[in-house]
């Protein structure tokens, strides 16, 4: 059945937006004051200075703890993931998927990145063919990998006139041509046209409805609003010679289609908040380019971040797209900075990238805190020592990387008795375990429970004994040693015998174990259950 088609525009759709969240029964309302600081502009010196921001901006070198053979550890949320573009997707569920299927079989892959055309996914109107996603999906789950999932509406499939679906032209929304790589003509829709809003939140919603709660996503792009994917809404941002060309096509844009940076922020907030609630349970993807190439767009970013992520917390990633070298450009390195303590970050490398380029990078990644990198496959496979080198560097310290260095339990206990037990850990990784709880209107990255199960003779599970560390674990920092002691309360129906203790790291409300590094031997491996040893009951 059709929906009808609801459109916000310019500062109405602010003004609507402020309204429905204060009005919403489920939300908080921020304070006045708290709306202005997050949804108003700041001044180009504001952001120069690192003033009037709602938390210190401070630059903190990575410092590293060294713990003698260590490995890096994998969890879905962190690691790298092989970057097809269009063309090799096609090809590759056309055939025998051969190269998937390599790319997943690497041990420090944890999975795929992909951007699909609208136009493939949508051929008529709200008459889909998802079986592309369907196959990469079972892919991926298959070898116990996730999926980095985005849709393109311009830039991503060059055998076409668009991404775009013709049935949306067709339905007169307004578009400009540009020229692709290929130097051919190609088609962009106007973003903020009021039919294509409607037609693109009617098809992310019913993607929403078919893909959400889906466990091999590891996140799905905030589309819809620029070129690949990403933020600006320029095409020839990306080809960075063709600065002429850019400036016809920017030119256009303002002159014959009304553009403004305060309209693409408006639009962003709209699209924004299309995906979370077609979306609610999966994680989502923003890209931190700024709008345009230049100080208004970077302003334009900072406000749509702020938003993001105030208004939705850790369940938005932010992603640096389209890196093509090591240069740390102060404005997404600021981004990075003030959000990686809230929720994950991750870069989006260029085939383009140099030996000598990234080396540089695998310092900016720690730097920023970077928990995922999207990597051509190119690089992934490359023989270039220097190339293999850098992502080894990178890869050994991405997102939280975990060790369980000690454990201390008595020899025996008393049933009902509490188990006294300390504790000894390291982070190795560039970023804080982080658990968000949702807390009204704002996610709180709080800790995950550290859980000892008691296993009998036959190995089964006798007792659960858990706790929240007395450090958070979202406030595991790396260089800095996590050692706490606990009392356990035994129950008092534990049979009394011999027992076997397991360590592990939990997610409390799904009961997910995370993967850690099991130091207490000579020979760390990476594990979810950590034998700590025996323990008699009395």
């Amino acid at each position: 059945m059709r929906r009808p088609l609801t459109i916000l525009s310019g500062v109405l759709a602010l003004s609507l937006i402020v309204s429905a969240s204060l009005s919403a029964p489920s939300q908080a309302a921020p304070q006045p004051k708290e709306w202005v600081k997050y949804l108003s502009p700041m001044k180009r010196d504001t952001y120069t200075l690192n003033k009037g921001q709602d938390r210190a901006i401070k630059k903190k070198g990575f410092k590293s703890t060294i713990v003698a053979g260590a490995k890096p550890v994998s969890n879905r949320e962190l690691g790298y993931f092989a970057l097809l573009d269009t063309a090799t997707v096609k090809s590759e569920l056309a055939g025998k998927h051969e190269l998937i299927d390599k790319m997943l079989d690497k041990q420090d892959v944890n999975g795929l990145s992909v951007i699909l055309p609208w136009r493939d996914l949508a051929p008529e109107e709200e008459k889909y063919d998802w079986s592309k996603i369907d196959k990469l999906l079972a892919i991926c789950k298959e070898k116990n990998k996730t999926l980095i999932l985005r849709v393109s509406t311009c830039g991503a499939d060059n055998s076409a006139d668009s991404d775009t679906p013709n049935w949306v032209f067709d339905a007169g929304v307004k578009s400009i041509t540009y020229k692709g790589p290929d130097g051919k003509d190609h088609k962009m829709p106007i973003f903020w046209d009021s039919t294509y809003l409607a037609k693109w939140g009617n098809f992310v919603t019913d993607l929403g409805a078919k893909f959400d709660k889906n466990e091999t996503l590891h996140s799905v792009g905030i589309t819809g609003g620029g070129i690949l994917g990403s933020t600006p809404v320029v095409p020839e941002m990306s080809i960075p010679q063709n600065h002429d060309a850019y400036k016809v096509l920017e030119t256009k844009l303002t002159t014959d289609h009304g553009m403004s940076q305060r309209q693409l922020v408006e639009h962003w907030k709209y699209v924004a908040d299309i995906f979370p609630k077609a979306f609610p349970t999966s994680r989502l993807n923003f890209d931190i380019e700024p709008t345009t190439p230049n100080r208004a767009g970077q302003d334009s970013l900072d406000e749509i971040t702020d938003y993001l992520v105030y208004r939705y917390g850790q369940r938005i990633y932010l992603t640096r797209q389209n890196i093509q070298d090591a240069k740390h450009g102060f404005d997404q390195y600021r981004v990075l900075l003030k959000f990686h303590g809230d929720t994950l970050t991750g870069y989006q490398l260029q085939p383009t990238v140099t030996p000598d380029e990234l080396t540089k990078l695998a310092k900016n990644a720690l730097d920023d805190g970077v928990s995922f990198v999207e990597v051509p496959v190119a690089i992934l496979n490359s023989d270039d020592e220097s190339i293999k080198k850098a992502l080894t560097d990178i890869r050994t310290h991405l997102g939280y990387q975990l060790v369980s260095q000690k454990v201390t339990l008595p020899a025996d206990v008393k049933a009902g008795d509490k188990l006294k037990a300390s504790f000894t850990f390291a982070n190795l990784g560039a970023a804080s375990a982080l658990r968000p709880v949702r807390n009204l209107d704002r996610d709180i990255a709080s800790s995950y429970i550290v859980q000892i199960e008691l296993q009998d003779q036959s190995g089964k599970p006798a007792a659960l004994l858990r706790h929240t560390p007395s450090t958070p674990t979202n406030k595991w920092k790396s260089g800095q040693p996590i050692t706490w002691d606990f009392d356990l309360q035994t129950p008092k129906q534990l049979k009394p015998g011999e027992y076997t203790a397991y360590l592990s790291l939990i997610e409390p409300d799904t009961k997910r174990k995370i993967q850690i590094l099991n130091a207490l031997s000579a020979d760390p491996i990476a594990e979810s259950d950590l034998n700590v040893g025996k323990l008699k009951v009395l």
